[in-house]
């Protein structure tokens, strides 16, 4: 695949010639349709999807529960992961299997106060007596040779596979939650770890939980 074949030479020239890590930037490629010319293609094209993709890496996804989700970890397919550099204020396309770890900050969270009209043609605005909670995230990326880009990510999901089953998480700046939940109810990715021993680690935990996933492979 184009993509994970462009991010692997491209680091390891940065690791051979020793370049800084500050200096490292990912810019955008053409790697815009699926292997072999076909178009866009969708994350789920079986069971074996993750498996035969090169870019799936074994990790998992902690969430702000506390609940944590292995498997193997992929974007959408000829794609990056797009964050923008609040330091560099530009864009920058990570693949995946560049990745070491993702970590979140919460920037800000509140409750916020619904309002409706208070009747039709009226332009005068009353609150209902209801909340919703809203919060606002910062996202660090941390390169497999410890580079990190720290930045805003809009509506970028990643995909864990495991069982034959992939599970979609949204990597946003904003998140909205509905009326009547509280800030504890929008639950949010609190961290992405990638690689075997990373996975294995979140296995471990299940299999203590009566669950067994199974066994991570290179």
């Amino acid at each position: 695949m184009q993509v994970s074949l462009l991010a692997v030479i491209a680091l390891a020239a940065v690791l051979a010639s020793g370049t800084a890590a500050e200096d490292i930037t990912f810019v955008e490629d053409d790697s815009t349709s699926a292997e072999g010319g076909q178009g866009a293609a969708s994350p789920f094209a079986g069971a074996g999807e993750a498996a035969a993709r090169k870019d799936a890496v074994p990790g998992y996804v902690e969430l702000s529960s506390g609940l944590n989700v292995p498997g193997k970890i992929y974007t959408t397919r000829a794609r990056r992961l797009k964050i923008y550099n609040l330091k560099r204020e530009t864009y920058e396309y990570v693949p995946v299997p560049a990745l070491k770890s993702i970590e979140v900050a919460v920037e800000w969270e509140r409750m916020d106060k619904e309002w409706r009209f208070k009747e039709a043609g009226n332009p005068e605005k009353v609150y209902t007596g209801r909340e919703y909670p809203v919060r606002s995230l910062a996202w660090t990326l941390t390169l497999r040779n410890g580079h990190e880009i720290r930045g805003h990510v809009l509506g970028q999901p990643l995909y864990v596979q495991r069982k034959g089953k992939a599970e979609q998480f949204i990597l946003h700046q904003r998140e909205k939650g509905a009326v009547g939940q509280r800030l504890a109810d929008l639950i949010y990715i609190r961290r992405v770890e990638f690689g075997p021993e990373a996975y294995n680690r979140a296995v471990e935990e299940l299999e203590g939980k009566a669950e067994a996933p199974g066994e991570a492979k290179d």
